[in-house]
C-alpha cells in the first residue's frame, strides 16, 4: 500500500491544517469496522469501531477481557494504520470493565445501566447489518420524564476522566506519533432520537443546562487528551438528515451556537484545531456552524445528502475539509471503476489549494466492501500527488 512520497503523514495532515501544500492530499478514516479489517490484515483484528466493534467491546468487557481487548486493539489498530499508510489516526478509549453492560440478555443483547442516573438501555448485535444498535432504553420508554431525571442527575455528579481508557491510546501514540497525526474527540449535541428533539423544544431550558454540563466536561476531557498527544478534536455531533437540519438556524444560533463557539475558542487556546463532524446537508445552517462558531474544519461531508467539495471550497474557503467518498452506496455497492471515479471527483474538488483530508463519507463501516475500501486508497494515492492536482 505504500506510495513513493517524502513527507510523514503527520507533516502531511498539518499542511492541510495550514492550507499549505503537502507531497500528496493526506488520507483518514475515524473508524475502520473490525471486519473489514480482518480481511485486510488476513487475521482477526480487533479495532473498537465500526459497529461490529462495539459489539466485541461488549462482549470483552462482559466476559472480563478487558486486557486481552487492550492488547490485541492495540497491535491490530498499529498494524493496520501503518499498512494502509493512513496518515491520521483516532485512537478508541475503551471504558473500564465497570462501563460495560451488566447483562447478556441473549448471544447479541446486553443490557446497560447508570446507577446514578436511574437510566438504562438495550443494546443488540444485527448479524445482518453487522451493526450494535440500542433498541431500547429508558428515555425511549419514558421521555421528558426520564431526560429530566438524566440531567438533574449529572448536574450533580463531579466531572472525572477514566485515565485508564487511554490504554489503547497511549500504545499506538507511543508507537506511532512520528509518523501519524492523533485525533481526539469532543462532541457537542443532543441525541437525534425523536424523545430528546421533543424536550428541546419543551424544554429548551433542560437542554441548555444539559450542553452547559456537557461544555464543562469536555474542556476538562480535552485537556486530557491533548495531555495524551491529542493534535487535533474531530467534535461536533449529527445535527441533520438528507434533507436538513433537525431545527430551525434561530434555535441552533440561541442555544448551540454560543456554547460550540466558547467550546472551539478553549482549544483554540490549547493549540488545537476543532473540525466539526456532521452527516446531512447542513447548508441552511452553514454561516452559524461553519463560520460564526470559529470552527477550524468541517468534516464526514455527506455526498449523499447533497454537500459537494466544490461547493464548500468556493463559498467556505477557509475550512479544513476532510471525506466526501460515499460510504453509504459507492463503497458498499460500487463497482471497482465506480470507486474511482468517486475517490477521482474528490481529489479533483477537494484537492486544489490544500486544505482537504481524503476519506468516506462517516466510516468505514461493517458494510463496505474491503477490496473497494483498498481501491479508494490506492486510487488516492496514485493520483492524489500536488504534482498532478491543478491549482487555482
Amino acid at each position: 500500500m505504500g506510495s513513493l512520497s517524502w513527507m510523514t503523514g503527520r507533516e502531511r495532515v498539518q499542511a492541510a491544517i495550514f492550507h499549505e501544500i503537502p507531497d500528496r492530499i493526506p488520507l483518514f478514516e475515524q473508524e475502520i469496522a473490525s471486519n473489514v479489517a480482518s480481511a485486510i490484515l488476513g487475521r482477526r483484528a480487533y479495532t473498537c469501531g465500526g459497529g461490529i466493534g462495539w459489539y466485541e467491546v461488549a462482549e470483552m468487557l462482559f466476559e472480563g477481557k478487558r486486557d486481552f481487548l487492550i492488547e490485541r486493539a492495540s497491535r491490530d489498530l498499529r498494524d493496520l494504520y501503518s499498512t494502509l499508510d493512513l496518515d491520521m489516526i483516532r485512537p478508541p478509549l475503551i471504558p473500564s470493565e465497570s462501563g460495560g453492560p451488566i447483562k447478556r440478555l441473549d448471544a447479541n443483547t446486553y443490557y446497560y445501566e447508570d446507577e446514578d442516573t436511574k437510566t438504562w438501555r438495550v443494546q443488540r448485535f444485527d448479524e445482518a447489518s453487522k451493526m450494535f444498535m440500542t433498541i431500547d432504553s429508558s428515555f425511549r420508554r419514558e421521555g421528558l420524564q426520564a431526560i429530566e431525571r438524566y440531567i438533574e442527575k449529572i448536574l450533580d455528579k463531579p466531572i472525572e476522566v477514566d485515565e485508564d481508557s487511554f490504554d489503547v491510546w497511549d500504545r499506538l501514540f507511543d508507537a506511532l506519533w512520528e509518523e501519524k497525526l492523533f485525533a481526539g474527540g469532543g462532541n457537542l449535541a443532543i441525541s437525534m432520537d425523536p424523545p430528546w428533539l421533543k424536550v428541546l423544544y419543551q424544554r429548551p431550558e433542560l437542554i441548555e443546562a444539559y450542553l452547559d454540563r456537557m461544555l464543562d466536561a469536555l474542556k476538562v476531557s480535552i485537556k486530557v487528551q491533548k495531555r495524551h498527544g491529542a493534535d487535533l478534536i474531530l467534535g461536533g455531533g449529527d445535527l441533520a438528515d438528507n434533507h436538513g437540519p433537525a431545527f430551525a438556524p434561530s434555535l441552533y444560533r440561541r442555544i448551540f451556537l454560543p456554547r460550540l463557539k466558547e467550546l472551539t475558542d478553549f482549544c483554540h487556546s490549547l493549540g488545537l484545531p476543532y473540525i466539526y463532524r456532521t452527516d446531512g446537508y447542513v447548508w441552511p445552517l452553514a454561516k452559524e456552524l461553519f463560520v460564526e462558531s470559529g470552527v477550524d474544519g468541517y468534516g464526514e461531508i455527506d455526498y449523499q445528502a447533497g454537500m459537494r467539495l466544490s461547493d464548500i471550497k468556493e463559498r467556505l474557503p477557509h475550512l479544513i475539509l476532510w471525506g466526501n467518498v460515499d460510504c453509504a452506496k459507492t463503497l458498499v455497492l460500487g463497482s471497482k471503476s465506480e470507486v474511482e471515479i468517486e475517490t477521482m471527483r474528490c481529489i479533483e474538488e477537494g484537492g486544489p489549494g490544500g486544505g482537504y483530508i481524503l476519506g468516506s463519507s462517516n466510516t468505514i463501516h461493517p458494510n463496505v466492501v474491503p477490496e473497494n475500501f483498498l481501491t479508494m486508497l490506492k486510487t488516492a494515492k496514485r493520483y492524489g500527488f500536488y504534482d498532478y492536482i491543478a491549482q487555482p
